[in-house]
């Protein structure tokens, strides 16, 4: 019986204890986690984005080299993490940085994030790219590698960076971009060991975060919060000057400036469809909904993408016409909800050898928020120059029917009807 009782005590004390997550509000639309292990001590701060008085602060130029409590305090935030990779030389960052839409720091190179931040808008695209910073942005800070990319983690077990436990600080979104998460994971310590990036990204996928990207971590690791301090234990043993920064305003009050999780929503109001080209001709194409949402379509946010695969370029891209190969065009005005708007573009049938059947897949989107609406896909016949064949009389052989769009599944939204002004054949759509 005391041998029994001595192996309980045993196997007690060689496993884990996981002690159970503390949740608290600190300010208004902010949430804190504290998570503590036999092995780690993590701080989350979940900040909803859409909770009045909530917007984000970076660091300014003349605001760097200062440690996270210090910018913090400085700018009359309510909480504040460390920012990007930097040099100790010039702390100027290894990303972009932006304050207030005035931009410092490095350039956006394949290795780089950068996180921003804008009216009604964030962003967060993934390292490998180098589209920089959009015009809308106001607030940017950088980071790397990219860890969740549509709830999908990244491969980075090539990355040293990435393989070996270090204190971390990291940043993500969920899917609607309503919920910052900001998270300070330490290290260098026998109970505080630190993450590599595959456990950071379960991490997040966890707290309900889609995308998320690793920031500067190891010494540099801090949050603090306004009238409790920094939160975490840096492993320096104190606080790192570092050069950037990312803070959280949340009053309670007034607006909501980087709110994105707003309905998108569209309805059909007409439907129409080619049947077939000849290479080289082209189609004046326009789709009219009905803005069923809460968001106004723009110019400069709301455009028709392509689709399967997502952001392929198109085969009837018009170069004089369209905003880019996978965007065929903006709405033709500025579309409130609860009207109907017009997005017209020209389509030129590409060159083809013998005829062809093209399915054209297109989708809207919400540019840097989220894609929304079915899919629809169209179906045209293209023929050589030479034209259609034709059978033994003389007369036009048959060609497949398409009858125009097809509708995929789409967030609940309205059948996106398309209408081709065609002058060779017309077809109808078969509408869902």
């Amino acid at each position: 019986m005391r041998s029994f009782v001595i192996g309980l005590v045993l196997v007690a004390l060689a496993t884990p204890v996981q002690a159970a997550d503390t949740w608290s509000d600190p300010f208004p639309g902010v949430r804190r986690l504290r998570r503590v292990t036999t092995t780690q001590n993590i701080n989350v701060l979940v900040v909803d984005l859409c909770a009045p008085g909530v917007s984000v602060r970076a660091t300014a130029s003349g605001e760097r080299q200062r440690t996270v409590s210090g910018f913090g305090t400085a700018v009359g935030a309510q909480a504040a993490v460390n920012g990007d990779f930097f040099s100790f030389e010039t702390y100027s960052t290894n990303g972009p940085s932006m304050s207030n839409g005035v931009a410092w720091g490095g350039n956006d190179g394949t290795y780089v994030a950068p996180i921003q931040f804008g009216p009604n808008q964030v962003a967060i695209p993934a390292h490998g790219g180098t589209g920089g910073v959009a015009p809308w942005a106001r607030e940017v800070v950088s980071g790397h590698p990219t860890l969740l990319v549509g709830g999908v983690g990244r491969d980075n077990n090539g990355d040293s960076l990435c393989t070996a436990r270090h204190p971390r600080t990291a940043l993500g979104f969920n899917a609607d971009r309503s919920k910052l998460f900001l998270a300070v994971i330490d290290g260098r310590a026998t109970n505080r060991i630190g993450m590599t990036c595959d456990e950071m990204e379960t991490l997040f996928t966890g707290l309900g975060a889609t995308d998320a990207v690793n920031l500067d971590g190891g010494g540099s690791s801090a949050m603090w919060l306004a009238g409790t301090g920094v939160v975490n234990n840096p492993s320096d043993g104190n606080q790192r000057v570092v050069a950037n920064h990312l803070a959280i305003r949340a009053t309670g009050s007034g607006e909501a400036k980087h709110c994105a999780a707003k309905e998108l929503g569209a309805k059909a109001s007409a439907a129409d469809a080619p049947l077939e080209l000849v290479s080289g001709e082209e189609a004046v194409v326009y789709l009219e909904l009905e803005n069923t949402g809460d968001i106004a379509w723009t110019a400069a946010k709301t455009r028709v993408g392509t689709q399967d695969p997502q952001d392929r370029d198109s085969a009837f891209f018009k170069a004089e016409n369209w905003v880019a190969p996978n965007r065929p065009t903006a709405p033709d005005m500025t579309t409130a909800p609860t009207a109907v708007g017009r997005f017209s573009w020209a389509m030129v049938a590409p060159e083809v050898t013998e005829t062809t059947t093209f399915d054209e897949t297109f989708q809207l989107v919400q540019e840097g928020v989220a894609w929304f609406g079915p899919k629809q896909t169209m179906s045209i016949v293209v023929h050589p120059r030479s034209g259609p064949p034709v059978d033994e009389e003389g007369e036009d052989a048959p060609t497949p029917e398409s009858g125009g769009c097809s509708t995929g599944g789409g967030a609940g939204l309205g059948a996106i009807a398309w209408i081709v002004l065609f002058r060779r054949r017309r077809g109808s759509l078969t509408r869902p």
